[in-house]
């Protein structure tokens, strides 16, 4: 080593020197810390209120601690975990451990019970928003599916009239098209031959009697040619066959059966060679130029569906096509399994694009009348059949159907007087606050103020525009301004100010759930939240309530300042209790 000091000596140097450097560093952290917390209780010293700097001689009383509480509170957002609250600004919940807000004085006033005003700086974090109750034309509409099905009312089925053998099949598969009067099958019948055999002679004998000069024996043979003609007729031979038969003078072997109806086959029983006995099917044909479309409803869905009414059908199959139907038929019966109803509805398919067993969707647009039920459609014409009562018409005839004489749509069984839409007073859907018994809007009274109105609601409908509106029957009168958006915020400060919102009923006149001691105060007049039913003082024999016991202090030190804020029930019983004291003066 240089100048002569040992590696020992050194070593043992450095080691003290590092130890001297620790302590150093140490002092001077121990040194800034002492100086930060001397520097924070003089900042905190200098915040305390003007009592707490006198001698320690002098404590505060309880009523200037509340003076100070009453200025800052601070309180938990969440309604549920009933905080009451602290004057620390960075205290946080005991139940859920959120930081505890700022109430703010504006938030906790208002003219009513069932009022509050909110600073600008809640409206603008809420973003509320508000809309105008105003009438509007009102649609409920139903969306369901259906199935396609067939006409009944035309559908033919049909038959052998005679017994025979089928020699020539014409329509010989399913499915084939066919026109009225069209031929379909052709049958050989030994009784068809004996009729025809019986008609030629009683021709022949009429013919050979025209000139006699009896007339009993001429009008004998005219009676027998008649029967064996309507004979012949029974066995399906039509006019034109019979004039045939007649003028060639030979009976025909075969008679053909013609198609009753144009249509569909749908099915096919009959086959060449094939023996048929009377009254044997060989044809189901159907008209599918107008088809069934058969749906279901729910029990709560009948006051919006009426006969007569226009359905707007749509199918997957055919996308972009809307076709128009009508209900022709509402069944009378509840289905017991599936607590439905079958509502029949008629399609006009000349075009042939629907096919039937197609499911298909439906929509029901019903109009809403001024109170709030579904409007009744007027029939199409003034006369209808009362078996098949969408078979109208103007003037009077018979029923295409069933040939039944047309009764004036007044006469009918089931004719309901029809009635017209029209505007109902109505409320945003967002506007609305509901729970299982209650609904509930806020409107706005005054500028940043707001007011809790239970209201009755009607159906759920749409407008012109397809906005969602509730049709409004009691609560509102029209032209008020209604919160659409931010109420659940209004609601949470109804709650955090102990007045009655959707979730607590106190104070409102409509409920039925409140304390009888809440009947007459929910809130109290010094801090402004929630009542303790055991802190109470009776002022000139009325007895008010407090959400703590400080709070009676302050209201007895000043009581004209806070009477103001009670309920007006209160403050008349406090008018009267001092005029009495007047008069006893």
């Amino acid at each position: 080593m240089n100048n002569g000091i040992p590696a020992s000596t050194m070593k043992e140097l450095r080691s003290v020197l590092t130890r001297w450097a620790i302590l150093l560093i140490l002092i001077g952290a121990f040194s800034l810390w002492a100086t930060w917390r001397m520097r924070r209780a003089a900042s905190n010293i200098r915040k305390m209120p003007a009592q707490l700097s006198a001698p320690a001689t002098q404590k505060p009383s309880n009523r200037d601690k509340h003076a100070q509480q009453s200025k800052e509170w601070y309180r938990c957002t969440m309604p549920e975990c009933g905080d009451q609250g602290s004057a620390d600004p960075n205290s946080r919940c005991p139940v859920c451990g959120m930081k505890r807000g700022r109430i703010e004085s504006e938030a906790m006033g208002g003219d009513s019970d069932i009022e509050i005003k909110l600073s600008q700086r809640a409206i603008q974090l809420a973003e509320i928003a508000t809309e105008s109750v105003e009438p509007r034309m009102l649609i409920k509409r139903i969306r369901t599916v259906g199935r396609v099905g067939y006409d009944e009312t035309r559908d033919k089925m049909v038959s052998a009239w005679i017994d025979g053998r089928i020699d020539k099949l014409y329509a010989d598969f399913t499915g084939m098209t066919v026109n009225k009067d069209d031929h379909l099958v052709e049958v050989y019948s030994p009784e068809l031959l004996s009729a025809q055999e019986e008609y030629l002679q009683a021709v022949m004998a009429a013919k050979s009697l025209q000139g006699s000069q009896t007339t009993v024996a001429r009008r004998s043979a005219e009676q027998v040619q008649s029967s064996a003609r309507r004979k012949l007729e029974l066995l399906g031979i039509n006019a034109e066959q019979i004039a045939q038969i007649e003028n060639s003078q030979k009976p025909q072997t075969h008679l053909v059966i013609h198609a009753p109806i144009g249509g569909t086959i749908l099915k096919k029983q009959a086959m060449e060679g094939m023996y048929v006995s009377t009254g044997d099917s060989l044809y189901t044909i159907a008209d599918l130029t107008h088809l069934w479309l058969l749906v279901d409803l729910y029990e709560s869905d009948l006051p919006w569906v009426k006969p007569f009414q226009k359905v707007r059908v749509t199918s997957r199959a055919l996308p972009g096509d809307v076709f128009t139907g009508e209900i022709v038929f509402v069944d009378p019966r509840v289905d017991p399994q599936t607590r439905t109803v079958q509502v029949r509805i008629h399609l006009d398919n000349r075009a042939m694009r629907i096919k039937p067993d197609m499911w298909v969707a439906a929509e029901i647009d019903a109009g809403l009348d001024r109170d709030g039920r579904g409007a009744v459609p007027a029939p199409d014409g003034q006369f209808a059949c009362p078996m098949h009562p969408w078979e109208t018409a103007d003037i009077p005839g018979v029923c295409p159907v069933c040939e039944m004489r047309l009764l004036p749509v007044e006469e009918l069984p089931q004719y309901t007087p029809p009635t017209d839409p029209s505007a109902i007073l109505a409320v945003p859907r967002d506007a609305v606050m509901q729970t299982g018994e209650r609904a509930l809007v806020y409107v706005e009274t005054a500028p940043a103020t707001y007011r809790g109105v239970e209201v009755t609601l009607g159906p759920l409908a749409r407008d012109e525009t397809g906005g969602e509106f509730f049709a409004v029957l009691s609560g509102l009168q029209g032209g008020e301004n209604v919160v659409t958006r931010g109420n659940f915020a209004i609601d949470s400060q109804m709650q955090l100010a102990g007045k009655p919102s959707l979730f607590m009923a106190r104070g409102m006149q409509s409920s039925t759930r409140a304390k009888p001691f809440a009947k007459k105060q929910a809130t109290c007049p010094i801090m402004g939240g929630e009542i303790d039913p055991e802190v109470y003082t009776d002022y000139r024999g009325v007895r008010i309530y407090f959400c703590c016991p400080p709070c009676i202090d302050e209201f007895l030190a000043a009581p004209k300042q806070h009477i103001v804020k009670l309920p007006q029930s209160i403050q008349a019983k406090l008018s009267a209790a001092k005029a009495a004291e007047a008069n006893d003066d």
